[in-house]
C-alpha cells in the first residue's frame, strides 16, 4: 500500500481491533504513536485515515493490513461469519437466543445481511414484505 493513500474508511475495524485487544482509545493512541483525538475521530467516521496513520494503527494493534480489513487473525476464521448455533439443530435455522457449537455464513448469506442492515427503516421493511412474500 502506497503511504500517500488517503481517505480510508476504517470505522468499524478499527473498533473491532480495538475492542478486541481490550484497549482503550488513549491506549490504542499510544501503542500506535498517535493522539486519542485521532483515533476517536477515526472511529467516529469524523476523519478519514490516510496510508501513515493506518501504518501505525496497524503496529500498534500488532495485525497486517489483511488482517485489520478482514477483521480476522490470518490463522482464524472470519470472526463475522460465526454464529452460535445449538448442536445438533440445522445450520439453516440459526437461533439466536440458544448457545452451542458455531457454524459460518457463506458470502452470499454475509452480503445479503450487509445491504440489508444499510437499509433505512422504510426500505428494510419493504424488503421483509417482499421475503415474506417469497415464502
Amino acid at each position: 500500500m502506497p503511504k500517500t493513500r488517503s481517505n480510508i474508511d476504517m470505522i468499524e475495524p478499527l473498533k473491532f481491533w480495538r475492542n478486541k485487544r481490550g484497549y482503550s482509545q488513549a491506549k490504542l493512541a499510544k501503542m500506535a504513536q498517535t493522539s486519542a483525538l485521532t483515533i476517536g475521530q477515526l472511529e467516529s467516521g469524523k476523519r478519514k485515515g490516510r496510508g501513515k496513520t493506518l501504518s501505525k494503527i496497524l503496529q500498534g494493534l500488532g495485525v497486517s493490513e489483511d488482517e485489520f480489513f478482514n477483521m480476522r487473525e490470518a490463522d482464524q476464521p472470519a470472526v463475522s461469519q460465526e454464529l452460535t448455533q445449538p448442536a445438533g439443530e440445522p445450520a439453516a435455522r440459526p437461533s439466536a437466543s440458544k448457545e452451542g457449537s458455531q457454524f459460518r455464513l457463506s458470502n452470499l448469506d454475509l452480503e445479503l445481511l450487509n445491504r440489508i442492515l444499510n437499509l433505512d427503516f422504510n426500505s428494510k421493511l419493504e424488503a421483509l414484505r417482499f421475503l415474506q412474500g417469497l415464502s
